[in-house]
């Protein structure tokens, strides 16, 4: 059974004249009578009455007639949405930090006709949604060198080691490695760009794995800890010295911030146009 064949059913249901449906149509008699005949097979029974002059609805016909009209309804109502170039949705996954602190601008700034479905995750993740296609785009942080995603960097940004106090001098890496340590969880952008960027020969005392910035934050704002957190995740706590940045020799941890989506997209004209938006907007919000 096929929306077609239903289309064609109720337009025979008006006027019960195959010679006149066909041509309301604009299909040959003999492609309605064929579609009608694939119909009723499909749903193994017949739809009408015929004798040589007359069409008439049966019993089941009737039936058949009433439970298709809100589906019809439904099918028109979603044909006229994709065919509307002023409607668009997106499934979007970006990192915790970045949809934290980064996203304001876009969100308060995008077209209201632009329906996004937006939730946090760690890049891992991200990642994995947007090679099985879960989700449209990704915004991560860190490494990302699958070669069936499409990657566009946006930015560099700068993690920075944080304290509750002032530690006034410069330390090289493996002087805090005896520090209480905070640490995002398994497969934070962060995380893996930290660690890899340390010395094969330093381990730090890493007590905590979190899934929370914030709750990063605030166990260092209390405690005796130290984190490694994206600058523009503490700049508010570094303002107003809640937060010290604990100063690295010869140690400075970068990486990029990424939009990606898998290379099997197309991406239409409005797609690019929003990815740029983005963009612009995440810039803006680390300035």
């Amino acid at each position: 059974m096929t929306f077609k064949q239903i289309k064609y059913f109720q337009t025979l249901c008006r006027n019960l004249n195959l010679r006149a449906c066909a041509k309301e149509l604009n299909i040959t008699q003999s492609a309605l009578s064929l579609a009608i005949f694939e119909l009723e097979k499909s749903l193994n029974t017949k739809l009408f009455d015929r004798n040589a002059k007359f069409l008439s609805l049966n019993e089941k016909g009737k039936v058949f007639l009433k439970q298709i009209g809100p589906l019809v309804l439904e099918f028109e109502r979603i044909e006229k949405i994709m065919q509307d170039d002023q409607s668009y949705e997106l499934n979007i996954k970006v990192s915790q930090n970045v949809g934290t602190y980064l996203l304001v601008s876009f969100l308060d700034q995008k077209a209201e006709n632009i329906k996004l479905n937006l939730s946090l995750d760690n890049t891992k993740n991200i990642i994995k949604s947007v090679l099985d296609k879960e989700i449209d785009i990704g915004l991560i942080e860190g490494v990302c060198k699958d070669k069936d995603l499409k990657k566009t960097k946006i930015c560099d940004d700068e993690l920075i080691v944080v304290s509750k106090n002032d530690l006034k001098r410069e330390f090289f890496i493996d002087e805090l490695k005896n520090f209480k340590w905070l640490s995002r969880e398994q497969g934070s952008g962060a995380k893996e760009v930290f660690l890899n960027a340390l010395p094969k020969n330093v381990k730090l005392n890493l007590v905590y794995e979190l899934n929370s910035t914030a709750m990063i934050k605030e166990l260092v704002k209390n405690g005796n800890f130290l984190a490694v957190l994206p600058k523009f995740s503490v700049k508010e706590e570094l303002r107003s010295k809640k937060l010290f940045q604990v100063r690295l020799k010869n140690f400075k941890i970068s990486r990029e911030l990424c939009l990606i989506y898998h290379k099997n997209k197309e991406p239409s004209k409005k797609f690019k146009n929003l990815c740029e938006f983005l963009s612009v907007c995440i810039k803006k919000d680390l300035s």
